[in-house]
């Protein structure tokens, strides 16, 4: 299922809750619920959803359901268990946030040498990091200047990490990351790590799925939400990335 297919679906409701207007307000459980709607469709017609989502990873979100139940009668507050003082705090949102210790991990290569469209294979583009940045809020908007804000709940704080995207020929060119198999992690000072958040934003990049003018540069993003105190203490920041069972890890600045 192509994403403008997907974010039709999702910006159709959007229409009708809002009428004729162009920005749309929402609340913090409006958000939530269209993310969480989102999600859910993504998973259900990605067809790389077996890839992504299969038997081991499910067993092990229940694993870590029945950690947070077990350990929700006193939390920690310490650097080394902000793991569990996360889940704990979620209210079964894992998914979206899904914090898991690593161990120390030595980074591949500095960010401004690494492309991801040459590890990945997509063509006649170049895609690189830009910066991260930590952000109560992310805004963006569809082309047709809907207003669509992802919001951090109280006590969590969204890493965002920018990526551009650059047509680096004389032609329009398709940009199809959404059908590729690459999964994202942030390594936080070599002890945690977080997968991307699922978004309806169409600059997300790991649904990012469209045609770039020729010689042209547009922006797309990765969402980690991440608690308060673990953003406060961010001294180190690592992306892994995996594609075809290889991954590469690149040192953010």
């Amino acid at each position: 299922m192509k994403k403008s297919i997907f974010l039709g679906c999702i910006l159709t409701i959007l229409f009708a809750l809002s009428g004729c207007a162009k920005v749309i307000e929402l609340t913090d459980e409006e958000n939530y619920l269209i993310a969480e709607y989102a999600a859910e469709l993504l998973l259900k017609y990605d067809r790389n959803t077996d890839l992504k989502y299969n038997t081991s990873a499910v067993q092990e979100t229940s694993t870590e359901e029945s950690v947070t139940e077990a350990s929700t009668t006193e939390v920690p507050t310490t650097e080394e268990n902000l793991t569990e003082e996360q889940s704990s705090d979620s209210q079964g949102n894992e998914g979206y946030i899904g914090v898991t210790d690593v161990n120390p991990v030595a980074a591949d290569m500095d960010a401004s040498d690494f492309d991801l469209a040459k590890y990945a294979d997509v063509p006649n583009v170049s895609i690189q990091y830009a910066y991260y940045m930590i952000s109560e809020s992310y805004p963006s908007h569809d082309k047709d200047g809907v207003f669509v804000e992802i919001q951090a709940p109280s006590g969590y704080k969204l890493l965002v990490v920018k990526f551009d995207i650059e047509n680096q020929t004389n032609e329009p060119q398709d940009v199809d990351l959404f059908s590729k198999d690459i999964e994202y992690h942030i390594i936080i000072n070599d002890s945690k790590s977080a997968k991307p958040m699922l978004t309806i934003l169409i600059d997300d990049l790991y649904t990012y799925q469209y045609k770039i003018d020729s010689s042209m540069r547009e922006e797309a993003v990765l969402l980690f939400q991440i608690s308060d105190t673990m953003a406060s203490r961010i001294q180190d920041a690592k992306l892994k990335v995996t594609y075809e069972n290889e991954s590469m890890v690149i040192q953010l600045h």
